[in-house]
């Protein structure tokens, strides 16, 4: 062997801390244990070159139809996204099985014969025993997301690489397979890689989670999550249970969230960790087919977000989520903004003024209750601006983890970390330049952003992530939280400066239930929801039972209902029998047999001779009139009226003369039926 003197070091370098000589530098605990595997059990040599081991053609196709078996196609399309978060990065995108055979592989085609002499090629073998210390290997003994850079790879022949794994387990917990992505950059280091090692682990959590759903299809699995909007995230926990209520697997996250391991969970009734049991969940499930039910831990009491996939065997039972497979995004629900008005005086005095301001660069704050279409309000005013012709960018500050926020938010500047672009990326701030950015849920934000974001609204401009120089930017800032940001400001979860800065106007958006306006927005999601322009009739006993109830979900709610019923019907009727039975035995309703309202999706206006009359509930359209109501409540009615007259019907100064809310005195004006346009 020709004696190098490069090779020589590294490998003295390895046996000097193996024999407990010192290191200079500090070493990772993982790659420390590696290092000692590798000489003491192993007998690796670091100075040997080797090619690496590649198996035959015909074996790897058996080892990537198991592997496909557990995973489908989903591994290669989050492979496939996750190369194209880092494209240009000099990076590829591994997947191995439990044998450290890389099975599946996306790269840059200008390096593939540069990888593909490194050993990073399908059919490669990358155990630790065959291939010393890299992110593979090491990720496979170790059980857990490994960083290998550069020269802490044990073989001399790989330190030219930088890896980031991440372990994929089963529903039984059994290590499943790894994703890794590996670089050959010479700038590449540990704390550079961080970033790159967090999207190797968002997207190894992703293929966990749907690996364990499609082994577990012929089972009962409950989705939970100490926060709502992250039901369906990475980071829910899974648990699949028998007809029994007993729990055969759990997914890592569902040890986190219990904080206690498998023996501890796997082998119980769900009873016993859970305020809840199977035939309760199933029963809610049946009423609320898209809702979410709150449980509570039973150890701790910490509450848990839930929601109950039913087994496949028995779709029967419950809505198939593939009949019709769309996202909000995809759904339009009376966009114009005049619509999103509807009849509701509430929603009307936001439109008025939201109409007023929305060229005048002032910042819109829109308040309410999850589901009551903030988004939806959001876009219509941005349709309906001068700025309808420049970009809309949203971004829910809830739904990205706290890693990859600052980078989504301001974007970076190529090379400011590992797996970072070439040409770098431009934030949602600089893509919604001389357009509209949407931030919902702000009261979300961390402290240290809403920070930075305070800075680019009061000086124009944004500073990307590895940047020095500010870029300019003009946008308008609309953003939404169903938190009330006073509460957080008090203790110390919101700035309050960039409160007053992001709260120009405040738009409250009311609740489903309160607004008057209820029959209207049912047509309204029936014809949204009718994608395949289909001729549909709804009895008016089943249509007053949706006016009667009381949405708990708002809007989000009655969408998935009204998709659900229509999923469900025979023929083109939809009746009471494909409704929730939360809603059926609710109110009770008598009108005159089969009865029908008919639904045009190109014409939401139905034809008169087929419209019954629509019974509203009184509750909803009452005009009492002061000789009808209480002394007290008429008295009550004549201050707000006088004050209203006196501040010219001012919402903000009348609701501080009075005392109260704006909200409180929306309610009350509602109560008392004073309505805005009596201005």
């Amino acid at each position: 062997m020709i004696f190098d003197a490069t090779t020589h070091h590294h490998a003295q370098k390895i046996y000097s801390h193996v024999d407990k000589k010192g290191l200079a530098e500090k070493l990772e605990a993982q790659i420390a244990r590696s290092w000692e595997r590798c000489l003491q059990s192993y007998r690796i040599d670091p100075e040997a070159p080797r090619k690496p081991l590649i198996i035959e053609h015909a074996e790897l196709t058996d080892h990537r139809e198991r592997i496909d078996e557990l995973l489908g196609d989903f591994a290669k399309e989050e492979m496939a996204q996750l190369y194209q978060r880092i494209l240009g990065s000099g990076y590829s995108v591994i997947l191995t099985n439990s044998d450290g055979i890389i099975v599946s592989y996306v790269g840059d085609p200008t390096l593939t014969e540069y990888f593909n002499r490194s050993g990073l090629l399908p059919g490669a073998i990358w155990t630790e025993e065959k291939e010393g210390t890299n992110g593979i290997g090491t990720c496979l003994y170790e059980k857990s997301p490994v960083i290998v850079c550069r020269e802490e790879h044990f073989r001399t022949s790989h330190t030219i690489l930088t890896c980031s794994a991440a372990p994929v387990f089963d529903a039984q917990g059994e290590l499943l397979a790894v994703l890794d992505v590996s670089s050959t950059s010479a700038q590449d280091s540990r704390e550079s890689h961080r970033h790159t090692a967090a999207l190797v682990n968002i997207s190894a959590r992703q293929i966990e989670n749907f690996g364990f759903m499609r082994q577990c299809q012929s089972h009962w699995v409950l989705r939970f999550h100490p926060k709502p909007y992250y039901i369906g995230h990475f980071t829910e926990g899974l648990l699949a249970v028998d007809e029994t209520g007993l729990i055969i697997a759990a997914n890592q996250n569902a040890l986190h969230h219990f904080n206690k391991t498998r023996g501890e969970i796997v082998g119980k009734n769900i009873s016993d960790l859970l305020t809840t049991n199977l035939t309760l969940l199933t029963s809610y499930t049946n009423r609320q087919p898209n809702g979410l039910q709150i449980v509570y831990d039973v150890q701790h009491g910490h509450p848990f977000h839930t929601q109950l996939q039913f087994p496949q065997r028995r779709s029967s039972s419950i809505p198939n989520a593939n009949i019709q497979r769309i996202s909000s995004t995809q759904m339009p629900f009376c966009m114009s903004l005049e619509a999103l008005a509807g009849k509701d005086p509430i929603m009307t005095f936001n439109v008025r003024h939201a109409q007023k301001v929305m060229n005048k660069s002032i910042p819109i704050l829109l308040q309410g209750e999850t589901g009551t279409g903030k988004e939806a309000l959001a876009k219509a005013i941005h349709e309906a601006s001068q700025r309808k012709h420049k970009p809309f960018v949203a971004l829910n500050c809830a739904a990205i983890p706290e890693a990859l926020i600052e980078s989504e938010l301001f974007g970076y500047k190529h090379g400011a970390f590992t797996g970072a672009r070439r040409e770098g990326m431009r934030g949602k701030i600089l893509q919604s330049h001389g357009g509209t950015l949407f931030l919902d849920e702000i009261g979300d934000m961390p402290l240290t952003l809403q920070t930075r974001l305070l800075r680019v609204l009061e000086e124009k401009a944004v500073v990307p992530l590895g940047s020095e120089m500010p870029v300019a930017v003009e946008l308008t800032v609309i953003s939404a939280t169903h938190h009330q940001l006073p509460k957080l400001i008090a203790e110390g979860k919101f700035r309050e400066d960039l409160y007053y800065r992001l709260n120009g106007i405040t738009l409250t958006l009311p609740p489903l239930r309160e607004r008057n306006d209820i029959d209207t927005l049912i047509r309204c999601a029936l014809a949204a929801e009718n994608f395949d322009n289909e001729s549909i009739e709804i009895e008016a006993e089943a249509f007053n039972l949706l006016v009667a109830y009381q949405w708990p979900g708002n809007i989000r709610q009655l969408r998935n209902v009204i998709r659900t019923a229509l999923a469900l019907r025979t023929g083109n009727l939809v009746t009471r029998h494909e409704l929730p039975t939360d809603i059926t035995y609710r109110t009770a309703v008598t009108l005159p047999d089969r009865t029908l309202v008919q639904l045009d999706n190109a014409n939401i206006a139905t034809t008169t001779a087929t419209i019954p009359h629509i019974t509203v509930p009184p509750v909803m359209h009452a005009q009492p009139t002061i000789t009808d109501m209480p002394d007290l409540d008429a008295a009550e009615k004549n201050v707000i009226l006088q004050a209203l007259e006196h501040h010219r019907w001012n919402i903000t100064n009348t609701a501080v003369s009075l005392k109260m809310s704006r909200n409180t005195l929306y309610r009350k004006m509602k109560k008392h039926a004073i309505a805005l346009s009596n201005a």
